[in-house]
C-alpha cells in the first residue's frame, strides 16, 4: 500500500514549481526537491576539490554554463523577494532587494552560485533572483510598471503576503 500524505494548498502550489506542468507526477516533483537538498548537503560535505572536477565535467563546450543541478535552484529566491519587498514597505531598488534576499538566503548558496557569470557582469545567484522577479512580474505579484531599477509589489503580491500564504 502507498502511504498518503496531506499537505495544506499552499505548500501544494509551491511543490508544483518544482515540477515540469503536464510532464511531472507529484512523485517527481517531491523526487526533484529531496534531489535538490541532498545535492545541496553534499556540496557542503565534500572537498573544494572534487566539486572543482564535478564542474568541470558538466561545464558544456562554450565553457559558460554549469549544469542545473550545480547550483540553487531559482525557486528558492521566490518568498525571500516576495518577503524582503514587504519588509522594505512594498517598493525599492532592485540593490537593497538583492541585498535582503542575500541574507534570507545566505546559508542555501554554494560555491557556484557565488561565482561570476562568463560576462563577468554579475554573480550567478544574483542572475538567477533577477530572473526570479520577472517571472513573479509575469505572474502578478509585482508591478510590471515600476519605474527601472525599482521592484514593487502588486496588489496581488500584498494579499499573498498577508494572508501568509507561500509563493
Amino acid at each position: 500500500m502507498v502511504p498518503v500524505i496531506r499537505i495544506t494548498d499552499a505548500t501544494w502550489d509551491r511543490l508544483k514549481r518544482w515540477a515540469e506542468p503536464l510532464e511531472d507526477s507529484p512523485e517527481d516533483a517531491v523526487r526533484k526537491v529531496l534531489e535538490a537538498a541532498e545535492e545541496h548537503l553534499k556540496c557542503g560535505q565534500t572537498s573544494f576539490s572534487k566539486r572543482e572536477n564535478k564542474i568541470e565535467n558538466k561545464v558544456n563546450n562554450k565553457g559558460n554554463r554549469i549544469h542545473q543541478g550545480l547550483k540553487t535552484p531559482n525557486q528558492t529566491y521566490r518568498l525571500p523577494i516576495l518577503e524582503a519587498l514587504f519588509k522594505l514597505g512594498g517598493k525599492a531598488s532592485a540593490d537593497d532587494v538583492l541585498k535582503a534576499v542575500e541574507e534570507k538566503v545566505k546559508p542555501l548558496l554554494n560555491e557556484f552560485d557565488l561565482q561570476k557569470l562568463s560576462s563577468g557582469m554579475d554573480i550567478r545567484w544574483r542572475n538567477a533572483a533577477q530572473w526570479v522577479r520577472w517571472s513573479l512580474m509575469k505572474e502578478g505579484f509585482l508591478k510590471s510598471d515600476s519605474p527601472r531599477g525599482v521592484w514593487e509589489l502588486s496588489e496581488k503580491g500584498i494579499n499573498e503576503i498577508n494572508m501568509g500564504e507561500k509563493v
